[in-house]
């Protein structure tokens, strides 16, 4: 095709684009492809003579932030943004004509997925590049020794191939492949206003968003109660929500209602806020609103007051209800933690979302109602509102990104099952296939995000590891090669300095001092994930068997693997034979858990540094769980400390033990007697040896109030439970402790003798 035929092809679907409400992309890859551009944007306001258009590059790249100024200048009279790949998320509720994206410097798969999405119907995508599979920044950071696969890249380009409203120039090339199908409309009927009002009905641009606004209201019944909206990205789920918030400050009542919002960060709560404000002007009510970051934090009216807080700030928070924007993201413990201490809960996440795929959250919540007898409503949003549905470019950026991969299964189909590696060339060159297994790991967890998957493709350290039938994967692993660390990334691991990849070396190093940690070869389990339709029949646990033995024959030291804490995947590692090493002393702000590292040791040096690392990691809970970690679930940590195996003996002196007495026969109150209590608890849980234990839930009161420090609300409310229910677990764990380790009980006499502590008089060394 010459370039006037594929000009005039691509100037007729802009305009049919135009008519039928759908986007085109231009592809470009050629040495001088930020002429082309301009070309192309020239072409572009011939037919839409008023754009909106905004530019993603990486502002701190030199050469970068010069094709930015002089694209700049030749658009200087068009509405045109620029927009920091690294702050994409700020544009997330807004959209445009023309979205440009410079990928001359990186080609990275999560800033394709954010800022694609940014282009209305009607509008034109241009990606730009030099050659995508050349020195970009992303790419680098996969390097291995100095060598990183193009399987992702191939896989890209084949994809810009095989869809239509997809122009591409590559080199001298040209290629149009128009869009010629059939687009679904959006049903015109309204939505009857019930509940919400008729003034904010107005504002909603789809059917879907008008029964969402009507189903938000299910929230305000009385009892206990949870909403879910899930929906892939561009349906006004953020959006609603605010407009239900505006409709809530028109309904008079006795007192203001206090709602708080919370979202991995500030912006991305930025439409909720937006659109109550937009939902307010319309019905004429007065507001007061603040602003943080230049982005609305609190919006104060008569009947209601809504603020941003962050995640970790709702756990302490006392409101009428807690909105979750992007929840999946935040992780399933603390979801599980606020839906236990907030009675009502608005919880917003994306289906196919560069933020994490819904599916395995929403069955989450489902069964978490199911269990606890919550009442919870699923609002589900399918029609798009910056274009038609069934457009070209959302089939695309799915198909090539692998936001709606979906493993077919039935549990009929296996009778046997092979453990074997899965060759990541024949993988990526069969769509099937790859489909299959990373739909299992998406659909198996809520944290995926689209740079997962070009890492496992590109990356040479990483390789694939599945149990399959004849037919189809049904678990599937990625390992990653770490360790063997040179004596120069030694010293810079140990010094504080940072390098890519190597996880668990560096994390080991770092907290636990030992370089020698670096030396010895392992395998970090990135991902392990299993078919919804055959979890907790131990299939996980098999594969991870089979992956040990096969690291054991190859000579290699360890297998471990780093994720966030979840008392659940805690409980599987730990089943597993794997010991905890390290715990970040900082909550992860964007998913809202402390991140976890667990190895099971192979090699003699292993077993040696394992066992140390534990034993530091036990010291460091016990001796901070009160400041650093007082923010840990106490079952968290109850799992991580027990399941460190790390012991020390510990002795209590007599005066403290008649402390503990006095507090089981009641003369004395907890207060009174807390530091001989806390003296006991330390004991019980540095004993690896003992052949019996309290109840779970009275080991997590003690942690929460005895060693963390808790006030006794604090402690009930994390763990569900009111004040009665944590002393007496308090009070019945205590008596039990005392009874088995001194044979102390309610019967026993109270008062010691001095010369039953002498130790102390001697530690004293008084003059």
């Amino acid at each position: 095709m010459d370039k006037d035929e594929f000009l005039r092809i691509l100037s007729s679907s802009i305009k049919d684009g135009i008519e039928r409400n759908y986007r085109n992309l231009v592809f470009i890859q050629r040495n001088d492809s930020f002429d082309v551009v301009k070309e192309i944007i020239k072409l572009y306001l011939e037919i839409n003579e008023n754009p909106s258009i905004i530019y993603g590059f990486h502002p701190w790249i030199k050469e970068a932030k010069e094709r930015m100024r002089k694209l700049r200048e030749d658009l200087e009279e068009y509405r045109f943004e620029d927009a920091d790949y690294s702050n994409a998320e700020w544009f997330m509720g807004n959209s445009y004509d023309v979205v440009i994206m410079d990928l001359m410097d990186n080609f990275q798969p999560n800033n394709i997925g954010r800022m694609v999405e940014l282009c209305r119907g009607g509008g034109l995508v241009i990606l730009y590049t030099d050659d995508l599979k050349g020195n970009k920044l992303f790419r680098n950071t996969i390097l291995r020794n100095g060598k990183v696969s193009s399987l992702y890249e191939d896989r890209f380009l084949r994809k810009l191939r095989e869809h239509e409203g997809i122009f591409l120039v590559d080199g001298d090339s040209y290629l149009a492949l128009p869009f010629k199908g059939r687009l679904d409309e959006d049903p015109e009927r309204k939505v009857e206003a019930k509940n919400a009002a008729q003034d904010i009905h107005e504002l909603c641009k789809t059917i879907d968003q008008g029964l969402a606004l009507e189903g938000l209201y299910f929230i305000m019944s009385s009892g206990k109660r949870s909403v879910s909206i899930t929906a892939p990205r561009g349906r006004g789920k953020s959006a609603v929500v605010g407009l239900f918030l505006a409709s809530l400050a028109s309904e008079e009542r006795k007192r203001s209602l206090k709602v708080f919002v919370t979202s991995p960060t500030i912006y991305g709560s930025s439409q909720i806020f937006e659109f109550m404000v937009r939902g307010l002007e319309n019905l004429g009510i007065e507001y007061s609103l603040k602003k943080n970051s230049n982005m609305i934090s609190s919006i104060n009216t008569e009947y209601i007051k809504v603020s941003y807080i962050p995640p970790d700030a709702a756990y302490s928070e006392d409101g009428d209800i807690l909105i979750v924007d992007e929840a999946a993201s935040l992780g399933i413990a603390y979801i599980d933690m606020i839906t236990r201490t907030w009675k009502k809960t608005i919880m917003i996440t994306t289906v196919h979302g560069y933020e994490g795929s819904s599916k395995a959250f929403s069955k989450y919540l489902k069964r978490m109602a199911e269990n606890r007898n919550l009442k919870l409503k699923n609002i589900v949003m399918e029609h798009p509102l910056r274009y038609a549905k069934g457009d070209p470019i959302e089939k695309w950026l799915y198909d090539s990104l692998l936001l709606d991969a979906e493993p077919e299964v039935s549990e009929e189909e296996f009778d046997f099952l092979y453990y074997d590696e899965i060759p990541k060339e024949v993988l990526f060159a069969d769509d099937a296939r790859l489909r299959q297994a990373y739909g299992i790991m998406v659909t198996a967890h809520y944290r995926n995000n689209p740079d997962d998957l070009m890492i496992m493709a590109d990356g040479v350290h990483h390789s694939l590891r599945g149990l399959s039938s004849s037919r189809n994967y049904v678990s599937v692993v990625q390992l990653s090669e770490e360790g063997g660390l040179d004596e120069e990334k030694l010293d810079l691991a140990i010094n504080g300095g940072t390098f890519d990849g190597d996880l668990i070396p560096d994390r080991v190093i770092k907290h636990v001092r030992i370089k020698d940690f670096g030396r010895l070869r392992g395998w970090r389990v990135v991902r392990i994930a299993t078919v919804q339709e055959l979890q907790n029949k131990g299939l996980g646990s098999e594969i991870l068997r089979m992956i040990v033995n096969e690291a054991k024959d190859k000579g290699l030291d360890w297998v471990g693997s780093s994720f966030m804490g979840d008392p659940k995947v805690l409980k599987f590692w730990i089943k597993n034979g794997f010991i905890p090493v390290h715990v970040s002393p900082k909550r992860n702000e964007k998913l809202g858990d402390f991140p976890v590292v667990v190895i099971k040791p192979i090699s003699e040096e292993a077993y040696k540094l394992v066992g140390i690392a534990s034993y530091v990691l036990k010291e460091k809970l016990l001796n901070t769980l009160h400041d650093v970690y007082f923010n840990m679930s106490p079952e968290i940590a109850r799992i991580l400390i027990t399941g460190t195996r790390a012991h020390r003996d510990v002795n209590v002196d007599p005066i403290y033990l008649d402390k503990v007495l006095a507090f089981i026969k009641g003369t004395s109150p907890y207060e009174s007697s807390a530091d001989g209590i806390h003296m006991l608890v330390m004991k019980y849980f540095w004993d690896s040896k003992r052949q019996w234990s309290v109840m779970p839930d009275e080991e997590e009161f003690l942690i929460g109030k005895v060693i963390q420090g808790k006030p006794w609300g604090n402690v009930s409310a994390v763990l569900s439970s009111n004040r009665s229910q944590v002393t007496e677990g308090i009070y019945t764990a205590i008596a039990e402790i005392l009874n088995r380790y001194y044979h102390l009980s309610i019967d026993s006499p109270l008062g010691v003798m001095i010369s039953q502590h002498g130790d102390i008089y001697e530690r004293m060394h008084l003059d």
